[in-house]
């Protein structure tokens, strides 16, 4: 599961608890112990309890208005899984975006925008981030399979970069704008949406309120887009600031399970100035 952060991210090559220890009382001299006596009975152990969850949603049987019925073959959200994890959007518009790292830890982070020309895909502009740094990325091209893979790559500080995504099961999931009503939240990062998709809360300790509203409106396509303000001029998303980004509710397996999955949703925006970035993947509470 991916952890929240938000960090500055500056333009760079290509143009882009530990706990404290307790304190140990010095104990008394134990005494003689009195004969043992026989031990009742063990109560029974209370039984666990039972695991909740859904199925995962099938892209061989997807439900009506889902992305994978009424998307146009190359939107929606793409993941990959293995050395390292990614989890891609593309909306309507070809804005492009993805997240990748090491288990719960984001190594880099991409936004751009590509066209499409069945089979084929063609970056138009986009910017990756390592550490902080943001590189301009150039040459990237590929291939996709309507609602099934996405592969190609692109170059950016002077490193060839390969993405070889596959068509998530979430796509098959028809949702409407309360699907994300609630509250949901992570480590430091706690939001409350509205059924009309209005957003308050905190990301890292830091005040925002804003939208979290379908990519789509009055679809059933689980494609979202969010945009946040800050509520205090002294944090990294700090107010007079809009950060906006694609978000999408994605199925992560219930521990003790193998038919089981609980929702998440998964963000990732920036400022209009790419000066700061978001990212996070929350729980339902």
């Amino acid at each position: 599961m991916l952890g929240s952060l938000a960090l500055a991210a500056c333009g760079g090559g290509g143009g882009g608890d530990s706990s404290t220890p307790t304190a140990q009382s010095a104990n008394a001299p134990a005494t003689a112990s009195a004969p043992a006596t026989a031990s009742a009975p063990a109560a029974a152990s209370a039984p666990a309890p039972a695991l909740t969850g859904e199925a995962l949603p099938s892209l061989t049987a997807p439900q009506a208005g889902s992305t994978a019925t009424a998307g146009n073959g190359s939107e929606g959200m793409w993941t990959e899984s293995g050395a390292s994890n990614v989890t891609a959007f593309v909306d309507p518009a070809g804005n492009f975006s993805y997240l990748s790292g090491l288990f719960s830890f984001v190594t880099s982070t991409f936004f751009g925008t590509i066209s499409t020309a069945t089979p084929n895909w063609t970056l138009t502009t986009g910017f990756e981030t390592v550490s902080n740094i943001r590189f301009t990325a150039s040459s990237g091209s590929g291939t996709f399979a309507a609602n099934q893979t996405l592969n190609g790559s692109y170059v950016a500080n002077g490193s060839t970069v390969n993405l070889t995504l596959k068509y998530d099961p979430a796509n098959a999931l028809a949702v409407t704008q309360s699907s994300v009503a609630g509250t949901w939240a992570q480590t430091s990062t706690t939001i409350t949406v509205d059924n009309a998709g209005g957003v308050t809360g905190t990301i890292l300790g830091c005040g925002v309120a804003g939208t979290l509203a379908l990519t789509t409106p009055g679809s059933s396509k689980n494609l979202y887009t969010m945009t946040l303000s800050g509520t205090t001029s002294t944090c990294t998303l700090r107010s007079g600031v809009t950060y906006s980004g694609n978000a999408a509710i994605k199925f992560l397996p219930v521990t003790g399970s193998t038919t089981l999955y609980q929702r998440t949703i998964v963000y990732l925006i920036k400022a209009a100035d790419n000066s700061v970035i978001a990212y996070g993947q929350l729980t339902k509470q």
